[in-house]
């Protein structure tokens, strides 16, 4: 797992740092209080108050749920490519 922290909270932009320090990374999934941005919101995806567990526990649902959307739709985009092409060399 590897997430980004952009909070507009210093203190729960420190917190999320510190429970998450062995997983950031900045080409990781965005975590932030802004819901204006996309990514895990806190206090939307994440629910307040969260200890570290629980909110690793979260955060893992989250990012295998987004993982598996993701996958797919790959999945979805690869055949519907080979579909047009069957289609074409069919006609």
């Amino acid at each position: 797992m590897k997430v980004k922290v952009k909070c507009n909270s210093p203190l729960l932009q420190k917190t999320l740092e510190y429970y998450l320090k062995k997983y950031l990374d900045e080409n990781g999934v965005l975590i932030t209080d802004d819901f204006e941005k996309d990514g895990i919101i806190i206090g939307k995806d994440i629910k307040k108050p969260f200890t570290k567990s629980s909110l690793l526990l979260q955060l893992e649902k989250l990012i295998k749920k987004t993982s598996l959307e993701e996958e797919i739709d790959k999945l979805c985009e690869e055949f519907k490519t080979k579909l047009k092409h069957l289609i074409k060399d069919y006609l």
